[in-house]
């Protein structure tokens, strides 16, 4: 898996959303080195890579008057430390996010980072996150880094297994052959209503009022303080999805509020079930606190049962005293797979273990079964197998 789009979103702890320098680092651990052509751009530029065919934009909504650029955090011409008030980062009284897009997809290995405060106090960042997504766009990496005590220029690195590239993937157990392969599948909803588009239907213990249905949550509007889900009742409300199909789910993305944001969840549980009636917890999280106006955070799990409704169960919020609400819900499966191979030929090489992005902490499942007809199997030089002698499993890598 190779990356398309990261987005750094920020929470000011003073006046200001602000970022400093952010570079990027391929497979080899080499910074790509990104530049503008034209400099100092406000709300949108384009790049290029030096010796990469290789183009892009950056953009952002807001940058801070005609000091502080979009382009500044990402230009390998610049240092990626600052210095305060200097302008090699950027700065905005408006937008929590600034991204990066490219026009193909990148090999990153690697992404530092740094939340920019130097001696401008209205600078500091309570958080940073880091989302980046695929060629799919389907998110492969969320992860919140929290900023507040950091030091002047720290810098920060999301370097995860998510990213990490492996030049193969074919693995050997019990004498069968696997390709090992990532399957990160963002289950989209955008609801108009809570039943439609079919044949999704959501549904609520309660809502405050007409004006804040269940579908709401699930309709992917995320800057909108009228479209949330609201409950009438303090605690233990829930609102769910029905698939209508079993989907394995191992992430769970959740928006804030907009306004009152005191009354996003702080400790909730996500079910599954199959038949409506007996749900079974997956997800328990507590002391969520402190929630941005309209913040996303994520959460991993494993878990490898299918289930076809899924509920999200508030049982407290931050200490609003009228009602609880969510503004979005996203549901993925952030999981891996195994194909098992008929043998390890040259074919099955090319085919099935060509550079993949895979962590190995997920949940795998075998998934589908690959026969070669008329091939001969005398290319096992291609792979390397080395037999361990320990039972009752062995697997190999190359």
């Amino acid at each position: 898996m190779t990356v398309k789009e990261i987005a750094f979103k920020c929470t000011k702890a003073g006046s200001y959303y602000s970022i400093g320098g952010i570079r990027l680092y391929d497979e080899y651990d080499n910074i790509y080195p990104i530049k503008f052509s034209i400099k100092n751009s406000l709300t949108s530029n384009n790049f290029y890579m030096i010796g990469k065919d290789i183009t892009g934009t950056v953009s952002t909504k807001n940058s801070y008057g005609t000091y502080y650029f979009v382009d500044s955090p990402f230009d390998t011409d610049k240092s990626i430390v600052t210095n305060y008030p200097s302008v090699n980062y950027w700065l905005s009284s408006s937008e929590d996010t600034i991204k990066i897009s490219f026009d193909k997809s990148v090999k990153i290995s690697r992404i530092d980072f740094v939340p920019y405060c130097g001696n401008g106090a209205d600078r500091a960042q309570t958080s940073v996150e880091a989302i980046v997504k695929d060629e799919f766009q389907n998110v492969i990496l969320q992860e919140k880094y929290s900023t507040s005590t950091y030091a002047v220029n720290q810098v920060y690195s999301a370097f995860t297994p998510t990213l990490t590239s492996f030049r193969s993937t074919l693995l050997k157990s019990n004498e069968n052959i696997y390709s090992f392969e990532s399957n990160n599948v963002k289950y989209e909803t955008k609801m108009t209503s809570n039943t439609t588009p079919s044949p999704l239907v959501a549904s609520a213990s309660s809502i405050y009022s007409s004006n804040y249905p269940a579908w709401l949550a699930f309709n992917g509007t995320r800057t909108d303080v009228n479209n949330c889900w609201i409950t009438s009742l303090l605690t233990d409300q829930w609102v769910q999805i029905d698939f209508k199909d079993k989907k394995r789910v191992s992430h769970i993305e959740v928006v804030g509020m907009g306004v009152n944001t005191t009354s996003s969840p702080k400790n909730f549980t996500v079910f599954g079930s199959n038949d409506g009636v007996t749900f079974y917890p997956v997800l328990k999280i507590n002391n969520q606190t402190n929630w941005g106006t309209f913040e996303s955070r994520g959460f991993n799990f494993n878990h490898v049962v299918k289930y076809r409704y899924y509920r999200f169960h508030i049982h407290d919020n931050n200490g609003y005293a009228s009602y609880s609400g969510v503004v979005d819900i996203v549901y993925s499966l952030n999981g891996s797979a195994l194909t098992m191979l008929n043998n390890y030929s040259k074919k099955s090489f090319v085919n099935y273990g060509s550079i993949r992005l895979f962590d190995m902490n997920k949940p795998i499942k075998v998934v589908d079964y690959v026969l070669e007809e008329g091939e001969s199997t005398d290319d096992s030089q291609y792979i390397v197998i080395q037999k361990i002698n320990r039972k009752p499993l062995s697997i190999s890598f190359y």
